[in-house]
């Protein structure tokens, strides 16, 4: 007859020894769950963004109550991840009355709950006491699992996340600059770009933290982001080009030294030139056809040709090659005075002069005003008025 080393209980009372004790001895002196009565984690006060498996993420919920809850349940999470005895190999979290139904469970394995008690949230550190309890079995021989309850009063307190401070400091690491090529940007172009930035800003940050936009600076010639990230100003600075067409370049300047690693700091500016090109523009190319910029973007150019009203599109290497450039030229209006099968004849409203012109590929009426393109000695419809 075998008897407890612990308690002196008798093998056939007791139930099978395991590793000399009875089957409680053995619960008793072989806790699984061994975590802390305290937990203490930290939300930023400024953006909500607390440490999950020590890298600092954005929270699911801005709702304050709910935002405190998600914290202290990701703290408590981390603390039990790290608070089960060595023989427990695996963990399941399941919900109190999930947990309430198991009567078995393989050897190793651990099944966890947890709810609050009670909490104090109106203020910090915010403080949420959890009933935590376990099921697990350790060894084969045990007849019935682990059962143990503990609470743990998990606080939360406020600090300033890394990426706060250097955002309230002031901190930026590259600049991103978007000009167009010999123009300032237009009106209808600041405020495009301005808006694919904030979208495309939104994004990053779902990965990158630092991706955030220190400032915005209007200059008369364009536009200046101040950027947390040099990788956030590139990402950037790809999606305006794809949208906007133009090129890309960069230039570096030193800022000092880094006191850990005494390595060079540097300060990269990136530098977005959309071209010169615009909705409304007249241009031509090398063979002297005339036209109208119906469409810019990262692909190309949208022309309509003013001599046959037919639209063709250029992408932007063969734009270069066929020397697409702006073209000096003056507007007028002139009335439709009479229509013949071949020709038109118009008078300049402003000079009353009248002149001829091969009749266009779209049906004009006497008596109606166009928008007249002058491009030298030659003339062009440019569209009803």
């Amino acid at each position: 007859m075998r008897f407890c080393y612990r308690c002196g209980i008798s093998e056939e009372e007791g139930g099978p020894l395991i590793e000399g004790l009875c089957q409680v001895c053995y619960r008793k002196e072989n806790p699984v769950l061994l975590i802390g009565e305290e937990v203490n984690t930290e939300l930023c006060q400024n953006c909500g963004s607390y440490k999950k498996r020590g890298v600092w993420v954005d929270p699911k919920s801005y709702e304050l109550e709910e935002l405190i809850f998600e914290v202290a349940e990701n703290a408590l999470l981390e603390e039990l991840e790290d608070s089960f005895s060595e023989k427990i190999r695996e963990y399941e979290v399941v919900s109190p009355e999930e947990l309430e139904e198991i009567e078995d469970l393989p050897v190793g394995m651990a099944v966890v709950s947890f709810e609050p008690l009670d909490f104090h949230i109106e203020h910090f550190p915010a403080i949420i006491v959890y009933e935590v309890r376990v099921k697990a079995r350790t060894h084969e021989l045990q007849r019935e699992l682990h059962d143990e309850r503990k609470r743990v009063t998990v606080y939360v307190r406020q600090t300033v996340c890394p990426r706060c401070q250097k955002f309230l400091g002031g901190y930026f690491e590259a600049i991103l600059q978007v000009r167009a090529e010999g123009r300032p940007l237009s009106e209808e172009e600041r405020k495009a770009i301005g808006k694919l930035v904030e979208e495309k800003v939104d994004e990053i940050m779902r990965k990158d933290r630092m991706g955030f936009i220190q400032d915005t600076i209007e200059k008369e010639e364009g536009l200046d982001f101040y950027m947390g990230s040099t990788s956030s100003a590139r990402k950037i600075a790809q999606a305006i080009r794809e949208r906007f067409g133009g090129t890309i370049s960069e230039a570096y300047e030193l800022v000092g030294l880094d006191r850990q690693t005494s390595r060079e700091v540097y300060r990269t500016s990136v530098s977005v030139r959309i071209p010169k090109f615009r909705k409304g523009d007249i241009v031509a190319d090398r063979r002297g056809n005339v036209y109208e910029v119906e469409r810019v973007d990262g692909k190309g150019l949208t022309l309509k040709n003013l001599e046959n009203w037919e639209s063709e599109h250029l992408d932007w290497k063969t734009a270069k090659r066929e020397k697409v450039d702006t073209v000096e030229h003056e507007e007028s209006e002139a009335m439709v005075t009479s229509v013949t099968p071949g020709e038109v004849q118009l008078m300049d409203m402003e000079s009353y002069e009248t002149y001829e012109l091969n009749r266009p590929p779209f049906e004009v009426r006497e008596g109606e005003v166009y928008r007249m393109v002058h491009v030298g000695r030659r003339k062009y419809f440019r569209g009803k008025k």
